[in-house]
């Protein structure tokens, strides 16, 4: 969980650089070692985070052959690498992985097995290398003018520094608004902070006055169709990746584990993995602890009481905010940096958070785990865009599996009459529905375009804007940035509350093997996600085997309070009075806005429209205001 940043300079400006809030952002990912570097128009820091006790430790700033580097990286599969490449067994991970791309170059990053990113500075050829692991488990955020190139892995880490462009970006404004998908795997919500995309390397060469950029991905999945003779064939293929890739990264943690139990397919599996190799586990569910909400119909408390009782553990439930209070660790790394607390805002914008999703569940999750004792929580994240993939029968059609397309319907027919007729009018209906849903550009449910300024929108075309390939072309879903923004929520908000998440489901092996193998693997018998069903099914209970749905919570039965309104509109008046309007009145109809300031206590019918406004205008508050905490 280690925090890597810096800036290399390409001006004579450099002896005014104060790489100070940088480096504070980037403490909380790392508490085992701390150094910076500094040379002539160079900065290079990490903060070191070991997750085993028997992990062999380094210095935080590698130096070798006129090469410095700062990693945050833990590998998976060191002895495939120590001896086919003369590694030394001795080295930590840090050192071996630096070793290997001296070695091998950073082409060969798609042999490591591991979640990783790294800078990498060469002080004879004067070349800046940055690089991230083949899903972007570990993030690593730059920006690059003819200045300097600055990096860090907290993103605010390149808001706080006074020299970086911190300008929002219009296309992002955009899309949070209008209610368009996710803005790819580079792009940031600001015109000038990008990612290194997953998979990618980036070679930055400083010349005189110009900085040159070279970008180059390393590996990509689902390059090679995988094809065998049975299912079983494929099934025994699934469950022996999905083992190895737990046990993986069991043994490179040492102690106690930590899970999510959701009780959905795959956050159940890789705690009964747990579980069954041995190790003590302590798990935790985002749903309401049963003594204080009573359990409904559906309810996937259900489920995650069956796992429970068959592998005899324990799972915690979520039972108060005291995680986001005063007194949590979020709020004590906060201090620790020197930033104001203000418990009178609402958390994400207390906490200086980024617009991701599920925020405030993850900060509580990782907050139990850490204090129940473990310093890792094995997630379920990427599963159900990978090896667990819930498959739409038209994506057996759109890749050209018919024969699977044609006998998915017949057998929906099965003992009806005419049933030939009918299997052809559910195939054609199927695929015009899907052509006209999926052929369409995604649009969240929460988005406003009606708050956008007709000027500014005008700037933008429909037919420009992401698709969203998750229920009929995973690969695509992968490749366009669909996992990013949760998997850059777990590394920010894990680190800040004192755990590293562990996402299983991103081995590169389980997910090239995901979206290389047939699609009809994942629907069969009108059963989807067949093929993970089947190849586990000794292992689940049978609630957990015939899931269907767990979408009716008991929190969803839950009448609105009286005075929900208060609550609401107290909200509604933090965020209109935190907007800038002189900035946001560019790119925001404030007439519209005015109005809905002004609106009462709206219908059962209006109060979705109600509550999306809020969040859309919440979206943009929380960008502005980390940028002014991050640089306050």
């Amino acid at each position: 969980m280690s925090g890597i940043y810096g800036i290399r300079y390409n001006s004579n400006h450099y002896e005014f650089v104060d790489i100070a809030p940088m480096k504070k952002w980037n403490m909380a990912y790392g508490k085992n070692g701390e150094e910076l570097y500094t040379d002539t128009g160079l900065h290079m820091g990490c903060f070191m985070e070991k997750l085993s006790d028997s992990a062999v430790h380094s210095n935080p700033v590698l130096k070798k052959n006129d090469k410095i580097a700062v990693l945050d990286v833990i590998l998976y599969n060191r002895e495939e690498l120590v001896a086919p490449y003369h590694l030394k067994e001795e080295y930590s991970d840090e050192e071996l992985l630096f070793d290997y791309i001296e070695k091998q170059g950073p082409d060969a990053l798609k042999h490591v097995n591991g979640d990783f990113a790294g800078v990498i500075y060469d002080q004879k050829s004067q070349r800046l290398l940055l690089f991230r692991d083949h899903m972007g488990v570990r993030p690593l955020f730059y920006q690059q003018n003819d200045s300097f190139v600055a990096f860090s892995t907290d993103l605010r880490g390149m808001t706080a520094l006074p020299e970086t462009d911190a300008t929002i970006s219009e296309d992002w404004i955009f899309k949070i608004v209008a209610g368009y998908s996710t803005i790819g795997t580079e792009n940031t919500e600001f015109s000038n902070i990008f990612a290194v995309a997953p998979a990618q390397y980036i070679v930055f060469s400083f010349e005189e006055n110009t900085i040159n950029k070279q970008a180059k991905t390393y590996w990509r999945p689902g390059t090679k169709k995988i094809r065998y003779a049975t299912n079983k064939e494929y099934q025994e293929q699934l469950r022996s990746l999905v083992t190895d890739a737990v046990n993986r990264r069991l043994r490179a943690i040492s102690g106690l584990i930590g899970g999510e139990l959701s009780g959905g397919l795959d956050s159940s599996i890789i705690d009964i993995l747990i579980n069954r190799a041995g190790r003590d586990g302590v798990y935790f569910s985002w749903s309401s602890d049963p003594d204080n909400l009573p359990i409904v119909e559906n309810d996937e408390r259900l489920i995650i009481e069956d796992i429970c009782r068959q592998e005899n553990i324990t799972c915690n439930f979520s039972q108060t905010d005291e995680y986001l209070g005063e007194n949590s660790i979020i709020a004590e790394n906060l201090r620790n940096m020197g930033l104001t607390i203000n418990m009178n805002q609402l958390p994400a914008l207390r906490y200086a958070l980024p617009p991701y999703i599920n925020a405030l569940t993850i900060c509580e999750t990782a907050q139990f785990i850490h204090r129940s004792g473990a310093n890792v929580v094995f997630t379920g994240h990427s599963g159900d865009e990978g090896i667990s993939h819930r498959c739409n029968p038209y994506e057996l059609f759109f890749h050209k599996e018919y024969r699977a397309f044609f006998q998915h319907f017949w057998q929906l027919t099965k003992g009806q009459p005419r049933r030939l007729i009918r299997t052809l009018k559910h195939c054609r209906k199927n695929l015009l529905e899907s052509k006209k849903r999926f052929g369409s550009v995604f649009h969240r449910v929460d988005g406003v375009p009606e708050l956008l300024k007709q000027s500014f929108a005008q700037k933008y075309r429909e037919n420009d804007m992401p698709f969203v390939s998750f229920a009929y072309d995973p690969k695509s879903y992968i490749l366009s940035g669909g996992s990013c923004n949760r998997l850059y929520n777990i590394s920010l908000l894990g680190a800040y509350c004192g755990v590293r998440y562990i996402a299983p489901f991103t081995d590169y092996r389980l997910i090239d093997f995901a979206v290389s193998i047939p699609r009809s693997q994942y629907l069969q018998n009108n059963t989807k996600r067949y093929i993970y069903r089947e190849a586990f099914k000794d292992l689940m209970p049978e609630s957990l085997y015939v899931l269907s749905s767990k979408e009716s919570r008991s929190e969803k039965s839950i009448p609105l309070s009286a005075n929900w309104y208060e609550t609401f509109a107290e909200k509604k008046k933090e965020v209109f009075e935190l907007l800038d309007r002189e900035f946001w009145g560019n790119y925001l109809d404030y007439s519209e806005i005015d109005a809905w300031m002004q609106r009462g206590e709206p219908s059962d019918e209006e109060r979705f429209r109600e509550k999306s406004i809020l969040t859309c205008l919440f979206y943009c508050a929380m960008v502005q205001n980390l940028v002014e905490k991050s640089r306050s």
